[in-house]
């Protein structure tokens, strides 16, 4: 019984196997031609874009799957295709690295809405060397997009602005599009899926971003141009230049010259885009140099530039012959381009900081300017050439990046023709102060002349005055002289001898006072230098200015005191030295109202020290400055209305002659105190004879001027030159002075001493021989 159970139940499993074998095999004949027609099924899963009608897709970098160098795709399989799309892309840009690979790009999509859609997917690109748009449909590839036919892609340009094709999807429909291009600058492909009324209001903003950028630029042109004609200076001919080269760019870049004029001609789009960015630079770097005189200002900068600008030219050249270059030779090429625009970028705000600290802060745009430009193309630069596949780069905002540097680089120019004529008009502002001024001074040279001549007047009234004082004063002495001779013809008996000896030295004071004052009134204005050495008491210096003066300070209610030492002889001019002292007292006559002046002589260490001092209003301290300052050509007072100072100059120049010195020792509203120090004064004296002054005094010739036939005669055979004479003589007159001061250097007033040898005025010749 057990085995005939167990060969049934073998029975019974041979059976069912057998079924089991023929329905597969029933299957299997039913299903197998369609199974055999069909591709495997791809290693990996896309990613579905989920679209609604109405609404832009989201963004798709997501989404898309990539591979490069995949060849051509159009001789495999498209299953095959889509599993080598294995690549994700980093970052939010759709960007597949550096250029020059094949690059194959695949992307799902699905209408996830209740109602059928339209869409329009856009590359954002309309430049490549090789472009293919497919759609893969019942296990084929269908071609949307040629880019390699020059009719097809012109009219897909023309129609889209850039590679683009129409999604139309019924809802739960599901769409994978393959894309196959390769480019020679950049694989950056701003992939989007928008509705019409997106992609369209795109278009159109692009446009009017494109032209509101170009006529910005085409406003600055124009204003640099009329600046040119205006100025002459040519950095605005090379900044409208480089601005004309930016425009050109902006429009290439935003694809308009390859959509209208290049579809089939993608190489020379890539060269003439390097040639406009090389020019550009170029014409930059070429403004900077002329702007900034960076030959002149910063000579290792300059040579930095002019190889910039060298090298530039060297690709704009090359460019030339791209379509004959290989693979590698063009992407150096290309990187070449990238790296001469980077370099520019990067140096010219070096230049502008530079140019701000050396010209002026007003140059402040430049730094701006370039700073800003620099810092887009270096990240834009990085960004297209693929370094970082993960950076987002919007090529759109290279246009407003671009005029606004160029705004702030006209900017400069504006701002720096501002200061230059800033700084023309405070300079045509101090050519007209100047003129003011000489104006002014001329005025003043007039008002100072006509002073001086109301001036000369005075003095020449003054001196009439003195020489009519000392002939009134010589006839009263005549009236004495002949009083006194009366007396001592009637006087036989000499009973009025002591009254005639009285009278007689009267007479001769007087005639001493009358001599001095007018030798004082005629040696004014005089400066030959002439001067005629006597010795003398200090009483006979004073005591004639004390007549002189104290009448006319007691006028004013004002005192005047004289304290001269005894004993005191001075070997000076003293006609020259009264002079002097007079001006100085005139002066504390006038400007002191209260009080009065004081006049003392003493000698201290063989000089003759001689103080003059007042109660007036005193000077103030840059009136002291102008009375010291021979440049000032008369000191005044501020606000005064008159010029002061001349009678303290005439007085210092007068002691000066007398190789003396004259010095404000103090002054202040209480009074002013003025001292004069003069050399070669002593208590006594030792007469000498003229021969033996004559011998003591080598380099001189001493002379006896009161033996006439002898003098003329010593002066024809004398060697020394008039100069170098000397001419002693008792004659101290106005005539005598005169006369004399024609034909020797000097004079001495006799009774003469062995001490007017060491006066300087003798002295200096004397040890210079």
């Amino acid at each position: 019984m057990q085995g005939e159970g167990d060969s049934k139940r073998g029975a019974f499993h041979l059976v069912r196997t057998w079924i089991v074998a023929a329905v597969l095999l029933a299957l299997a004949a039913l299903s197998g031609p369609a199974a055999m027609a069909q591709d495997p099924l791809p290693a990996i899963q896309l990613p579905v874009i989920q679209l609604h009608a109405g609404e832009d897709a989201p963004a798709i970098a997501p989404y898309v799957r990539y591979t490069r160098d995949g060849g051509d795709i159009a001789a495999r399989p498209p299953a095959q295709v889509l599993a080598a799309t294995s690549k994700r892309i980093e970052g939010r840009g759709v960007h597949f690295g550096p250029p020059g690979d094949r690059t194959t790009v695949a992307l799902k999509v699905r209408n996830a809405g209740a109602v059928a859609g339209s869409w329009i997917l856009t590359t954002g690109r309309g430049s490549l060397s090789h472009f293919r748009l497919y759609e893969v449909e019942d296990g084929r590839l269908e071609l949307l997009v040629d880019g390699t036919d020059p009719e097809a892609a012109r009219e897909n340009l023309r129609t889209y602005q850039a590679f683009s094709t129409e999604l139309a999807l019924e809802p739960g429909q599901e769409k994978t599009i393959l894309i196959d291009f390769l480019s020679e600058n950049s694989t950056y492909m701003p992939l989007r899926i928008e509705t019409y009324g997106t992609f369209f209001k795109d278009r159109r903003t692009n446009i009017a971003m494109v032209s509101g950028v170009v006529l910005g630029v085409a406003v600055l042109i124009f204003l640099n141009f009329m600046f040119f004609s205006i100025t002459g200076h040519r950095e605005f001919v090379w900044l409208a230049v480089a601005e004309a080269f930016f425009a050109l760019n902006t429009i290439h870049s935003e694809g308009y010259f390859t959509i209208f004029f290049l579809p089939d001609a993608p190489l020379l789009g890539v060269a003439i885009e390097d040639s406009i960015k090389c020019a550009f630079a170029v014409a930059m770097t070429q403004f900077a140099r002329s702007f900034v005189r960076t030959a002149e200002t910063f000579p290792r900068r300059d040579l930095v530039l002019r190889t910039l600008i060298a090298a530039g030219l060297a690709v704009i050249v090359l460019q030339a012959g791209l379509a004959f270059y290989d693979q590698a030779f063009r992407e150096v090429l290309h990187i070449g381009t990238w790296f001469i625009t980077v370099a520019v970028a990067l140096f010219l705000p070096f230049i502008g900081f530079a140019a701000m600290r050396q010209i002026g802060r007003q140059l402040w745009p430049l730094l701006v300017g370039w700073g800003s430009l620099a810092l887009f193309i270096i990240y834009a630069a990085i960004a297209s050439m693929g370094v970082f596949s993960w950076l987002p780069v919007n090529w759109h905002l290279a246009g407003p990046v671009g005029l606004f540097e160029s705004i702030m680089v006209t900017l400069a120019l504006g701002l720096n023709l501002k200061k230059i004529r800033a700084a023309q008009q405070e300079a045509d502002a101090n050519y007209a102060r100047s003129m003011a001024e000489r104006l002014a001074i001329s005025e003043r040279a007039k008002q100072l002349a006509e002073e001086k001549a109301f001036a000369l007047a005075t003095v020449n009234s003054q001196n009439a005055l003195l020489h009519a004082s000392g002939h009134d004063s010589r006839q009263v002495i005549l009236a004495l002289n002949s009083a006194i001779d009366v007396l001592k013809r009637s006087d036989e008996t000499g009973a009025h001898r002591e009254l005639t000896e009285i009278l007689q030295s009267s007479s001769n004071y007087l005639s001493e006072i009358a001599s001095t004052t007018i030798s004082g009134a005629a040696i004014v204005g005089n400066e030959s230098g002439f001067i005629a050495l006597s010795a003398f008491k200090g009483q006979a210096l004073i005591e004639p200015l004390m007549m002189m003066f104290r009448t006319l300070f007691a006028g004013k209610s004002l005192t005047l005191t004289a304290e001269v030492e005894d004993h005191a002889i001075i070997v000076s001019d003293r006609p020259m030295l009264m002079r002097a002292l007079a001006n100085l007292l005139s002066n504390s006559y006038h400007y002191t109202e209260a009080g009065g002046a004081a006049v003392s002589l003493r000698v201290d260490a063989g000089r003759a020290v001689i103080e003059v001092s007042d109660t007036g209003v005193g000077m103030t301290q840059a009136m002291v400055r102008q009375l010291a300052d021979e440049a000032v050509p008369r000191a005044r007072e501020e606000g005064a209305g008159q010029g002061t100072g001349s009678g303290f100059r005439s007085a210092r120049r007068l002691i000066e002659r007398l190789s003396g010195s004259l010095e404000i020792v103090s002054t202040s509203p209480a009074g002013t105190r003025v001292q004069i120090v003069l050399p070669c004064a002593q208590a006594v004296v030792t007469p000498c004879t003229t021969s033996e002054l004559d011998g003591a005094l080598p380099g001189w010739r001493v002379l006896d001027f009161d033996r006439r036939e002898a003098f003329r005669a010593a002066l024809k055979s004398a060697r020394a030159p008039q100069a170098r004479v000397v001419a002693a003589t008792y004659d101290d007159t106005t005539v005598t002075r005169g006369r004399l001061s024609e034909t020797v250097g000097m004079m001495l007033i006799k009774p003469l001493c062995c001490e007017m040898r060491d006066h300087p005025a003798l002295a200096a010749v004397s040890e210079e021989v």
